[in-house]
């Protein structure tokens, strides 16, 4: 007897498509700043510097800003108009 759950229970819509998941050029963009921060950080501490300590902590705050600014134009998980990205795909 199998207990694994029916493939088909929640209906044709791919899960990654109706709940996005944060795969969306906004998501990456700010995780790739964010980890450039963090380097910049972590090298300030091994080579003690307040500067690049300082312009590590800018950065990782500027990854916010850049991944709120993208998401606003339309490259986030919801589309420039609102609605989900993937929803309007056709199916497969």
């Amino acid at each position: 007897m199998s207990t694994q759950p029916n493939p088909t229970a929640h209906g044709d819509a791919d899960i990654a498509d109706e709940h996005g998941h944060g795969h969306s050029i906004a998501a990456w963009a700010g995780v790739a700043v964010c980890l450039l921060g963090f380097l910049i950080l972590s090298l300030a501490i091994v080579f003690p510097s307040w500067t690049w300590g300082i312009v590590g902590g800018v950065v990782i705050l500027a990854s916010l800003v850049v991944a709120a600014g993208l998401a606003k134009a339309g490259y986030g998980v919801k589309g420039a108009d609102g609605k989900p990205v993937g929803a309007g795909r056709p199916k497969r």
